[in-house]
């Protein structure tokens, strides 16, 4: 677990699991030869010496300001149903555990910031509780994407997807609307903005229609939480390789964050770079490359 602070902000990385993928799987366009070009300067963490494999991490952030505890994005939970990607399926981590060695317990958080959707990102808000699911964080508001929600309830309701969307829909979205436990905000909404303080909705369209990221400001100390729109440090070098879910938009969108961050002093705090994963963009020697924070 890694701690940040900005200003009166502490942010902690809550780890669920580590992973490594084949980067055609990850990343539409990639190649093991291209991948290969790319290995030496993103070295053995990164990237698998042998595969070429692409490693990752599936983590949340859990936030604290003066008057709240937040958690964005929930990662993929314990004993969800996830047969068509057997990772997911039946997951046992110890999430819960590690946010409890952070000094939060789940009645104690006050939001959880769901940046859009899917699977992976909404799987601990909900656990399985005497055969059904019920929300993990009972005193939360979920806070989420209205046009987000929207979009997802309208295509599972025609068919237009399959299981792999509607199974998390109904096991980790459902329960907590059902609960009333669930808001929906504009794609910028606020929840804090009591100055020197900002935490609010960054909308990052491309992965999904309504994606956003999160920015946070405390004295003068800023970052951005890419979501889901980067998942792997060589986007930074090819940023046409996007996510097999992502719309056209999504390459734009990496374009879009190289510009605003590259050589400003404004963190980066990414949702499935391996530990440390948060980190700066940076120039080196002609190329974007992403600097981790190994302090």
């Amino acid at each position: 677990m890694r701690t940040q602070i900005f200003g009166d902000i502490r942010v902690d990385t809550i780890p669920e699991y580590d992973w490594a993928v084949d980067g055609e799987w990850l990343l539409a366009g990639a190649s093991n030869e291209v991948i290969g070009e790319h290995a030496h300067w993103l070295g053995p963490s990164l990237v698998d010496p042998e595969t070429l494999h692409l490693k990752g991490s599936s983590h949340a952030y859990l936030i604290r300001t003066r008057h709240h505890t937040i958690l964005f994005d929930t990662c993929c939970g314990n004993d969800k149903e996830r047969p068509y990607y057997l990772p997911w399926h039946r997951l046992r981590t110890s999430f819960l555990e590690n946010l409890a060695h952070a000094g939060v317990l789940p009645e104690q958080v006050d939001y959880v910031m769901c940046s859009h959707l899917h699977a992976d990102h909404i799987g601990w808000n909900t656990l399985l509780k005497d055969g059904k699911w019920v929300p993990t964080f009972p005193n939360a508001r979920y806070l989420m994407s209205k046009g987000e929600f929207e979009y997802w309830r309208d295509v599972i309701e025609s068919g237009e997807v399959g299981p792999s969307r509607k199974l998390p829909f109904d096991d980790s979205i459902l329960p907590v609307v059902q609960h009333g436990l669930a808001t929906f905000v504009e794609d910028d909404h606020a929840v804090e903005n009591e100055f020197p303080d900002e935490v609010r909705y960054f909308p990052l369209h491309g992965h999904t229609p309504h994606h956003c990221g999160l920015y946070l400001r405390s004295k003068s100390q800023d970052a951005i939480f890419s979501g889901d729109a980067i998942h792997h440090p060589i986007q930074f070098a090819e940023p046409d390789w996007v996510n097999g879910n992502d719309h056209i938009m999504g390459r734009q969108v990496i374009r879009d964050l190289i510009g605003r961050l590259i050589d400003t002093p404004t963190k980066l705090l990414t949702a499935h770079f391996p530990a440390p994963a948060v980190g700066r963009v940076v120039s080196d020697a002609g190329h974007v490359r992403f600097r981790f924070d190994r302090d």
